[in-house]
């Protein structure tokens, strides 16, 4: 299967962007803008590196892409490390699958990591993941993060609307309505309990 031009991997210290070395470099800056487009915004304020394999970036196009990057609201940072732990102390992978879809009634996700999608997830779809979620998109399905025992994992949302919610098995025992916002929202435990507040305040990124 042929790589992807540009993919994007989520850290807990930010975002690190990969490209196909084999690419032409227009191809690969045209692909770069469509991927952070199509988040709609999300990544917005989020620290991001270039990460560089078997082909090295000429200091004018790395600053082409950082540019492209920065046009976007994007935070050039020196503070990213690559590799990482492939496993934290919760068992969970660091690194997160990204897919572009939008579930509808029916269709499921399951992962045994991370997961970052771009796009909505419909009433009847289902996420289950060992890992974090992130929806950028509106949540109205059932999402089960940090399955079975994840205490750590999280899950953000564009919109927050979920029919069902549960980290670690928690369900969250406030009413559903309140979980709307037309900010991101992020769900974690706390104390054995789980909350929802603003993505914003509780972003490291």
């Amino acid at each position: 299967m042929a790589k992807e031009f540009v993919s994007i991997k989520g850290t807990r210290e930010g975002l690190v962007i990969f490209f196909d070395p084999d690419r032409e470099f227009e191809e690969i800056k045209k692909n770069l803008k469509q991927k952070i487009e199509a988040a709609r915004g999300f990544f917005r304020g989020a620290k991001f590196t270039l990460h560089q394999e078997s082909r090295s970036l000429s200091y004018q196009q790395r600053a082409e892409l950082e540019n492209i990057c920065q046009q976007y609201g994007l935070v050039p940072s020196a503070n990213i490390r690559w590799p990482i732990s492939l496993t934290a102390k919760n068992g969970a992978g660091e690194r997160a699958r990204l897919v572009f879809a939008t579930l509808r009634s029916g269709q499921q996700i399951k992962t045994s990591g991370n997961l970052v999608l771009v796009g909505d997830v419909h009433p009847g779809a289902r996420i289950v993941s060992k890992g974090d979620i992130v929806v950028m998109g509106r949540c109205r399905g059932d999402v089960h993060a940090g399955e079975p025992d994840n205490e750590k994992a999280v899950v953000v949302a564009l919109g927050l609307y979920p029919n069902r919610l549960t980290i670690a098995g928690v369900e969250g025992r406030t009413p559903l309505d309140a979980f709307s916002s037309d900010l991101p929202r992020m769900a974690l435990l706390e104390n054995g309990n789980l909350i929802v507040r603003p993505y914003l305040k509780q972003s490291n990124i």
